[in-house]
């Protein structure tokens, strides 16, 4: 494998189909939990642990650094700072987002993916061809589905595993640990919501407390599954404008504008699934969701369904502390 074609990717909105029609090779960063704190004195220790994990896995890897940020909140556009100051030389790009899903919004990204198809070319030489991006997205929905069915009766552990061996390059339905959780029918369904978790540590101690969680409502799970990136069009610019809308359109995250929506398909995909509570986790330090999560529990009681608010830093060393209030929820529903 060329590693100076691997760039490292950290949010759900990056289009996928770029660097792959760019014959590059996408791996989404995941950092190291538990060194996270070597990045301190970088990275501030009151901001997000999740970038701070990145940054500490990276100053120890060798190089190229090469990475696409997207600027969905303050602690990327820090990580991106820093990341450019550390690996100055490397191919390091920050793309907007837009906030609102509506017809401005869409015209925004597409140029977005414009502007990142000249720097692709710059840096590499490639151009980016219609007929190249049509066949990326094509591969990207045919992992979409692959993803979908590989892990159907899956429990939550194995599903973020799954997604994160997609993400990272390799094949959704590899089992290299052994470790598959098929609950089947045992265990309290839950429904799993926030931000981004790591995989062996919040989640695997909700199904030792008896829960199956049946989905998993993050950027590093379900979500990024749930809704097809599939664009369609006759040349570029129609390719471009159509995959834009694909991503605005995708269950969205806290940052962006249109919360109501997201509510309406929480609720939507809480009775899809059967699940009988949601718990809903987030990183520490994450203010998308510190403040969304007072309006989703408001939703959440209006539809009577039960929601218990857990909060993580991505090392999940403290969880054990938790399992009180986790069994105690488990029981009440």
């Amino acid at each position: 494998m060329d590693k100076d074609r691997i760039v490292a990717w950290f949010c759900t909105y990056t289009p996928l189909e770029m660097l792959d029609a760019a014959g590059l090779i996408p791996s989404r960063h995941f950092g190291d939990p538990q060194i996270l704190e070597s990045a301190d004195a970088l990275l501030h220790p009151a901001i997000c642990p999740y970038a701070r994990a990145c940054l500490a896995h990276e100053l120890k890897a060798d190089g190229p650094h090469h990475a696409l940020f997207i600027n969905s909140c303050d602690a990327m556009r820090r990580l991106y700072d820093t990341w450019k100051d550390a690996f100055s030389g490397d191919f390091i790009y920050l793309m907007d987002l837009p906030r609102n899903q509506d017809g401005g919004g869409e015209r925004m990204l597409a140029e977005e993916m414009k502007h990142l198809a000249a720097a692709l070319r710059e840096r590499w030489g490639v151009t980016i061809t219609s007929r190249e991006l049509l066949r990326a997205c094509v591969r990207r929905e045919e992992s979409r589905l692959a993803y979908l069915d590989s892990t159907r009766g899956a429990g939550g552990g194995e599903r973020l595993r799954s997604a994160m061996r997609l993400h990272t390059g390799l094949e959704a339905g590899d089992d290299s640990d052994g470790e598959r959780t098929r609950g089947g029918t045992a265990g309290t369904p839950i429904l799993l919501t926030g931000n981004l978790l790591n995989p062996e540590g919040l989640v695997t101690w909700l199904e030792r407390a008896g829960a199956r969680v049946v989905w998993t409502d993050l950027c590093n799970g379900d979500r990024a599954f749930c809704s097809s990136t599939m664009a369609e069009g006759e040349d570029m610019d129609e390719l471009l404008a159509s995959l834009s809308a694909a991503y605005l359109e995708r269950h969205p995250c806290a940052r962006m504008s249109d919360s109501s929506r997201r509510y309406d398909l929480l609720v939507e995909t809480t009775r899809r699934v059967g699940a009988r509570g949601i718990v809903y986790a987030s990183l520490k330090f994450c203010d998308s969701y510190l403040y969304d999560y007072p309006l989703v529990e408001d939703r959440l009681k209006e539809e009577g369904i039960p929601v218990l608010r857990l909060e993580s830093d991505y090392t999940d060393g403290h969880v054990g502390q938790l399992m009180t209030r986790i069994e105690a929820f488990l029981e009440m529903i």
